[in-house]
């Protein structure tokens, strides 16, 4: 994988859903992958993320409090959270805090088709 390949974050509960998301993932991203929420946004200080992709409902629903969590800790910063999640959640409170809704199933290919494209999109309105 290329060393200058940009940064993301995956976090899934289901471990063969994210087997199967991180190693479509790797072919574009280097991917820090999760089942849990802990020490996501040490990551996240760490690293320089470029996107997250989250299934909300990770240890009972926490990652709600997650999204919410990194958008007021980089209000400033360029953070797109993708939600990849099979609950319809589309009237959501938290709307303005996801770039992008993907409901489940999402194809491996496809999310990191539309992961690439958000990234692409962001850095064109920076």
């Amino acid at each position: 994988m290329d060393n200058q390949a940009p940064s993301i974050v995956l976090i899934e509960d289901d471990e063969v859903t994210l087997d199967l998301y991180q190693r479509e993932l790797s072919k574009s991203f280097t991917v820090f992958a999760f089942t849990q929420i802990n020490d996501i946004l040490n990551v996240m200080i760490s690293q320089n993320i470029r996107a997250v992709i989250i299934e909300p409902e990770v240890n009972s629903g926490k990652g709600w409090e997650l999204i919410h969590s990194i958008y007021m800790t980089y209000p400033d910063r360029c953070m797109p959270i993708i939600v990849c999640t099979t609950r319809d959640i589309s009237n959501t409170c938290l709307a303005r805090e996801i770039t992008k809704y993907l409901t489940k199933p999402v194809l491996p290919r496809t999310l990191r088709e539309k992961t690439l494209e958000v990234i692409r999109e962001m850095d064109r309105s920076w």
